[in-house]
């Protein structure tokens, strides 16, 4: 999906694949990226991409945590090119995808903290969402030719139109929908 990236490595259990890396910065930060399985949704078996900075002392991945780290391109991209080793695990299987930062307890605990002392709207919600949506957008035309998009939420999805906003976006091998 996504162009260079960071070499990482793969430990998979039976519903779980997890892929961790070092970012390259200013800092040397160890990132994951976790599949997990989280059930039915749509009528199809359903894995949610997660991602963060791991912690190794906690053993725990912050996926709230903005590193700073001048590489941002090089991790998009890694987290990108694990997509298509999901699917070739997980062929069958539908992804879910969306930002840690897009529920209202978010919006709940930026409001405790916020430097930006947004009004009615919270300036941080729904960038990370945002962040993948564009990468689809930007890049559509290509991608359906091996997946097929779809957009919403948890309790319901349609046909991803590229340009509109929504709150997560599933993606499936293409030749299987939701």
């Amino acid at each position: 999906m996504g162009k260079l990236g960071y070499q990482v490595t793969m430990d998979k259990t039976r519903l779980k694949i997890r892929f961790a890396f070092v970012s390259k910065g200013k800092y040397d930060v160890v990132k994951v990226i976790d599949y997990d399985y989280i059930g039915l949704l749509h009528g199809r078996k359903t894995f949610n991409l997660g991602f963060g900075d791991y912690d190794l002392f906690t053993e725990k991945i912050d996926d709230h945590a903005n590193t700073h780290n001048g590489d941002v391109y090089d991790v998009l991209n890694t987290v990108l090119n694990t997509i298509p080793l999901f699917f070739e695990e997980y062929p069958k299987y539908c992804l879910m995808v969306r930002g840690s930062d897009s529920g209202q307890t978010f919006v709940e605990a930026c409001r405790e903290n916020c430097k930006k002392k947004c009004d009615s709207h919270c300036k941080n919600q729904n960038r990370r969402i945002n962040v993948y949506t564009r990468y689809v957008n930007a890049n559509y035309d290509n991608l359906v030719n091996d997946y097929t998009f779809y957009g919403g939420n948890e309790d319901n999805a349609e046909v991803f139109e590229p340009g509109k906003k929504y709150d997560a976006v599933f993606v499936v091998r293409k030749n299987l929908t939701l």
